[in-house]
């Protein structure tokens, strides 16, 4: 109930949609662009004249309309591509009047010529040393890969956290309906208690102090109770706020815990549990993933060190003619091609920057190693307390529970003493009083060496193994 309705784990596991999002949006940068323009172009041209020619340019009128699609685009070996192709048509009316003998050669001295034309080619360009083997797109899609593999690993230890939190809590649960329990078997023993003080007092058995004494205890067991009742309705409504997310729903409902706390002997090693932890551990694959994050970095910034070397290259064909069919067809046969390749070399006179860039890189890279480093010994120091405290909590038990025998023991024979005229009140109310506290010792000993074993078993990163919790990111 928790792994589905916990509201911690909901978020987290929105936030590793967010970097799966982020890992398929970085994938767009090798995503082809396609483009389609149309254009109509007007000119109205007036004379002019050129210091070379001694006659004057004629005036004209050209208005042309072009069309075409383009398509391109980059592949992750560093080669961009550009595909275009355009066709359009050109009318021009020329203005030959200027000219008395050039223009008797055309109606009016006004020239009305058009025609049809056509470009199709492409264009590549391929970087040979920087941003060849990485570069900042490829950066972006690697890094996003950690990040979304981290943020799987975040899900994971949120996982554990929340079924950790689960188990701490329904411990504290059951200890505490039973410090509840041993709390109404003290109110219990103080009533029978004072009942049969009140009763030897009247016949003068004991004195009216004894009376006083055994209602003064009674009524301090009342207000312990009290609070272990607070306490039990608390632990409650802590475990309910871990399984659902509406606690309104919640309000109402009593829990009641259906098992009792059991000591179970667990055998430990210090070897196993370190490697457990080392391998299993959310939070150090987390660091794991950080340190190869940084070296994509470190990559980056190293080719970024490297002068610009391409190769580029274009192949087209041209079509001229008064027919546009024949355009058309010349233009995808390259029946007048044209090309250019060649290399194109650029460098920073000085890579004050991408040098420094670099040197900066590799030093964050040392800082999240040590952090790395630092989470695992810290991972270890808990594995290591906690194996000490499973040990020491088993011990805690054992004693716990010798302690409340003898005390149960020890308040037996002073009750029969007491009935034998040997003993007064005031050894019998102090027996009870340790025989409570013997119990409620005994109780907490055992929440709290169960308890070890489920942090222990969140050292080692264990805790979703041990109840069969798979986390998978789909």
């Amino acid at each position: 109930m928790a792994l589905t309705r916990n509201l911690d784990l909901q978020i987290e596991r929105l936030s590793v949609d967010i970097a799966r999002f982020n890992l398929n949006g970085s994938y767009g940068a090798y995503v082809p662009t396609f483009s389609f323009s149309a254009k109509h172009e007007f000119i109205s041209q007036p004379p002019d004249f050129d210091p070379k020619k001694a006659n004057f340019d004629f005036p004209y009128e050209l208005s042309s309309d072009s069309a075409g699609p383009a398509l391109s685009g980059r592949l992750p070996v560093g080669l961009s591509y550009d595909l275009s192709a355009l066709a359009g048509e050109k009318n021009v009316r020329t203005d030959f009047r200027l000219n008395p003998d050039t223009a008797k050669a055309f109606p009016g001295g006004i020239r009305e010529t058009n025609n049809f034309f056509a470009d199709a080619g492409m264009s590549l360009q391929q970087h040979l040393l920087k941003d060849f083997w990485i570069d900042k797109y490829r950066e972006a899609i690697l890094v996003r890969r950690k990040d979304s593999k981290i943020s799987e690993r975040a899900l994971q230890f949120e996982v554990m956290k929340t079924v950790l939190a689960v188990e701490l809590t329904y411990y504290d649960l059951i200890a505490a309906r039973e410090h509840l329990r041993v709390q109404e078997k003290a109110l219990s023993l103080k009533e029978q208690f004072v009942g049969e003080t009140k009763r030897r007092v009247e016949v003068g058995d004991l004195p009216p102090l004894d009376s006083d004494q055994a209602e003064t205890q009674l009524e301090n067991t009342r207000t312990a109770l009290i609070a272990a009742r607070e306490a039990f309705a608390t632990s409650q409504n802590i475990l309910k706020h871990l399984l659902s997310d509406n606690f309104m729903e919640w309000a109402d409902v009593e829990l009641q815990p259906t098992e009792t706390l059991v000591t179970t002997r667990t055998e430990v090693k210090r070897s196993e549990s370190f490697m457990n932890a080392l391998y299993n551990r959310p939070d150090l694959a987390q660091a794991r993933l950080a340190v190869e994050r940084s070296d994509v970095e470190v990559r980056f910034r190293k080719n970024q060190l490297f002068p610009s070397l391409d190769m580029i290259g274009h192949y087209g064909g041209l079509g001229i003619d008064e027919s546009y069919g024949s355009v058309i067809s010349d233009t995808l046969h390259f029946r007048n091609p044209e090309y250019f390749y060649g290399a194109v070399v650029s460098f920073p006179l000085s890579n004050l920057r991408e040098r420094n860039d670099y040197y900066a890189s590799k030093t964050t890279r040392q800082i999240i190693e040590l952090q790395f480093r630092k989470a695992e010994q810290e991972v270890l120091l808990q594995v290591a307390d906690w194996l000490n405290r499973v040990q020491s909590r088993f011990s805690q038990a054992g004693s716990t529970r010798r302690a409340r025998t003898y005390a149960e023991a020890a308040l037996s024979a002073e009750q029969k003493k007491l009935q034998n005229g040997l003993s007064t009140s005031f050894f019998v109310l102090q027996l009870q009083e340790t025989l409570t506290a013997a119990r409620t010792a005994e109780v907490q000993a055992l929440a709290d060496y169960n308890k070890a074993l489920a942090q222990l078993a969140f050292a080692e990163g264990t805790t979703l193994g041990k109840h069969q919790v798979r986390v998978e990111a789909k």
